[in-house]
């Protein structure tokens, strides 16, 4: 989808052009995907993309990559499905958040989606409540020592 007014495209990568994006895509999640503190990493998401497991997404001004997105349907026992968008970086989101919103919008609902969902930094509620997003969870971690 092509914003008029700041001409950024937001767009699905097809599987077969993944490699041609892949170094450009992989330069703007590296941050988002080190937040996972090693327990995914941008070889777990390029493998992952290219078996289905997530669809890449992304923002272009003209032909330069500033953002770069991961999604996947999320299928759950009671009969819903959510879009999660799992991983998302880049710069000038002011730019490209409501592309992005929208068309992460209206690609869920043509899948059958009932909802939206996203992971991420507690920072993220300032820019996505301006859209309707409500945090949902806090997770937890405690590690472990052997001993």
């Amino acid at each position: 989808m092509k914003d008029v007014v700041t001409k950024l495209i937001y767009t699905p990568v097809p599987k077969a052009f993944v490699n041609a994006v892949w170094p450009d895509a992989k330069r703007v999640l590296e941050k988002s995907v080190a937040t996972a503190n090693g327990k995914i990493n941008l070889d777990d998401v390029y493998t992952g993309i290219l078996n289905d497991v997530y669809v890449l997404w992304l923002v272009l001004d003209d032909e330069q990559v500033i953002a770069a997105a991961t999604s996947r349907i999320e299928a759950y026992p009671g009969g819903q499905k959510g879009l999660a968008v799992d991983w998302l970086g880049g710069s000038r989101m002011t730019e490209w958040l409501p592309l992005v919103q929208k068309t992460m919008s209206e690609y869920a609902k043509s899948n059958g989606c009932t909802h939206l969902e996203a992971f991420g930094r507690k920072a993220w509620a300032r820019w996505l409540g301006k859209y309707g997003w409500k945090p949902e969870y806090v997770a937890y971690r405690m590690e472990l020592n052997n001993g």
